[in-house]
């Protein structure tokens, strides 16, 4: 992958205009709220970064990202001079580096600037569950899980009999996997007994809002003409499906003078 642009000093000395059309309903959480996910009228610049650069196929895991971003400014501040300002600058020292409330980081955010006002259409607001995936090794996934090995229903038919009982507390003796097949009639299972036959995730209905633009909207921007170039070639042959917010809030894109 050719990431030599941030070798370039930043320049914005062009202003271009970003315009992204929503193909379905999009539902915008930068964040992980809890229970109830609503979405942001407008996709953040951190949604914006991350849609262009799916379009680049730069797909990095987090912990990637800073090491990418690390090695390329190590790079420029070798050809810098020992007292070149530019060593300072937020280019290169990344004190003024933004992080998405889901650690995302973005490797375009110094050379590409967007700037107000944004044109924000009208668009329908509306409510829909949505199956979220919980992971995690807490006492929630007996009831979460719809998946668990086979092996496991008679003991969960007798729990829904409400013939014996699953929980946590220190009273709930059957605590070992291998003690489950001699489970009889008014047994205490611990939870620990059954994590081995369920999957380290579950589906938990949620509440989320999705928004529908009716029309196009308008991101005016500032970079080089390069990067710009460098943008549109992309977004005209994406890697990668363009989306905004979820993975199924698909958008088209382009950029224009």
């Amino acid at each position: 992958m050719d990431l030599s642009f941030f070798l370039k000093k930043p320049v914005f000395d062009q202003t271009y205009k970003l315009v992204v059309n929503a193909l379905n309903p999009l539902a915008m959480t930068e964040t992980q709220p809890g229970t109830y996910y609503q979405s942001s009228s407008v996709p953040s610049e951190n949604m914006l970064f991350g849609m262009l650069e799916n379009a680049l196929g730069w797909q990095f895991g987090d912990s990637d990202r800073k090491n990418i971003l690390k090695g390329l400014r190590k790079k420029v501040r070798k050809k810098l001079d020992r007292g070149d300002p530019l060593k300072d600058s937020a280019w290169l020292s990344g004190e003024d580096d933004k992080e998405s409330g889901v650690g995302y980081m973005s490797l375009l955010q110094h050379h590409v600037r967007f700037v107000g006002p944004i044109a924000e259409p009208s668009m329908l607001h509306f409510e829909d569950v949505w199956a979220r995936h919980v992971r995690g090794g807490g006492t929630s996934f007996p009831g979460g899980s719809r998946n668990y090995d086979y092996r496991l229903e008679r003991i969960v038919n007798l729990e829904k009999a409400s013939e014996i009982s699953f929980g946590d507390r220190a009273s709930y003796k059957i605590r070992d996997p291998k003690e489950i097949k001699n489970v009889k009639e008014g047994d205490k299972v611990h939870l620990k007994a059954l994590r081995p036959q369920f999957p380290q995730y579950y589906v938990s209905p949620t509440k989320r809002e999705y928004v529908w633009p009716r029309s196009a909207y308008i991101f005016p921007l500032k970079t080089s003409f390069g990067v710009k170039e460098m943008l549109s070639d992309a977004l005209q042959s994406p890697a990668s499906p363009l989306y905004l917010g979820t993975s199924d809030g698909w958008v088209e894109a382009k950029i224009k003078d």
